[in-house]
């Protein structure tokens, strides 16, 4: 697990502008954990979780991930494999569970997302969460292809995505604990 961290930070290197986000997400997953209940074993889980859940980008390449414009469709199918690629890299730690929510990060609870076009609570919930956080963490950080938004932002962002893309509840929970980022 340890190696598979280092790389997965040392993979925000390739992207200007997302030192520490895997770290971020990790922080949050766990802070979302805790508050809705999870045992401890599941904080830890999804802390690790977040932590690697990019690392299936080791294998796209650079150009793609600092394309400052639209990708192509190829190149889109390219980065689109990064959860299931990322999972076959986890799986050898003998953790179901931490795969699971790595493969399935990118679901929609609407089930419009990849890569198994899951839906609702058909989600590891884990997965679920790590979509919650890693959304937040990417709109309020600066990418080749956009600039950041305020904090403020991202949770209306997330308020507007709760049903069709993020899980409902999950949004209003971490809303409710990052309610001094709302615009009043």
């Amino acid at each position: 697990m340890q190696a598979l961290e280092r790389l997965a930070v040392a993979l925000e290197g390739r992207v200007p502008g997302i030192a520490g986000h895997s770290r971020r997400v990790a922080g949050y997953a766990a802070e979302l954990a805790r508050g809705i209940g999870l045992s401890h074993e599941e904080e830890i889980r999804l802390a690790r979780a977040g932590v690697v859940h990019d690392i299936g980008k080791a294998c796209v390449p650079g150009s793609i991930l600092n394309k400052p414009g639209p990708l192509t469709p190829q190149e889109e199918r390219l980065v689109r494999q990064h959860p299931a690629t990322g999972a076959a890299m986890v799986s050898d730690l003998g953790d179901p569970d931490l795969a699971a929510f790595v493969r399935h990060h990118h679901e929609r609870f609407d089930g419009d997302g990849y890569p198994d076009g899951l839906a609702g609570a058909a989600i590891p919930l884990g997965a679920r969460i790590l979509a919650v956080v890693d959304t937040f963490d990417a709109l309020t950080s600066h990418r080749p292809y956009r600039r950041a938004v305020s904090r403020a932002r991202a949770l209306e962002i997330l308020h507007r995505e709760a049903g069709t893309r993020l899980d409902p509840d999950l949004v209003a929970h971490f809303g409710s604990r990052h309610a001094g980022f709302a615009v009043a």
